[in-house]
């Protein structure tokens, strides 16, 4: 019995101690990472606004539902594993040069817009994609999950791994 209370003690310890080191962390943050990707800005566009098709090269999105368009902007849904899903609205298109998204859950824990800006890539035939999240987490054992764990730039990294291979493909 004595064990099972040191292991519990243990626990809750270090439970305590992960909730205020993410109350401590900062509940807004900014993030943006640049990278190269082997097609013409037209195809790199394309893709990126091709909500739809989404899932065929993202292997984190599992499938996307199309809403009704928001004022003439793009809405939708991604299904990701365990039942999770998160609802995206484009608030902003400039095409061939600038995506704006924004997460349109305002009940959500986290959230925020994610800005996608090409421009031509440093060789024929290549893009210059810049990503950069804005956004919010609201419980300090997300905070402290996404500085401590994950890292701040995980999903935007994913992301551009994900269209950097699907580029290049015919």
């Amino acid at each position: 019995m004595k064990v099972f209370g040191a292991i519990l003690l243990v626990l809750l310890v270090a439970g305590i101690a992960i909730y205020a080191d993410g109350a401590r962390l900062p509940y807004d943050h900014w993030v943006s990472i640049t990278g190269v990707v082997a097609a013409p800005q037209e195809k790199v566009f394309a893709l990126i606004i091709n909500v739809a098709r989404g899932s065929d090269w993202r292997p984190a999105v599992k499938s996307v539902s199309t809403l009704e368009p928001d004022k003439g902007r793009d809405h939708w849904v991604e299904h990701l594993d365990h039942g999770q899903f998160m609802t995206f609205l484009a608030t902003r298109t400039e095409s061939p040069t600038r995506r704006e998204v924004l997460l349109d859950d305002p009940g959500a824990s986290y959230g925020g817009t994610w800005i996608y800006e090409l421009s031509p890539g440093p060789s024929p035939n290549t893009t210059t994609l810049r990503i950069t999240e804005t956004g919010f987490i609201k419980p300090p054992i997300y905070r402290f999950i996404m500085a401590r764990i994950i890292g701040p730039t995980h999903n935007l990294d994913e992301y551009m791994k994900d269209i950097q291979a699907r580029a290049k493909k015919p």
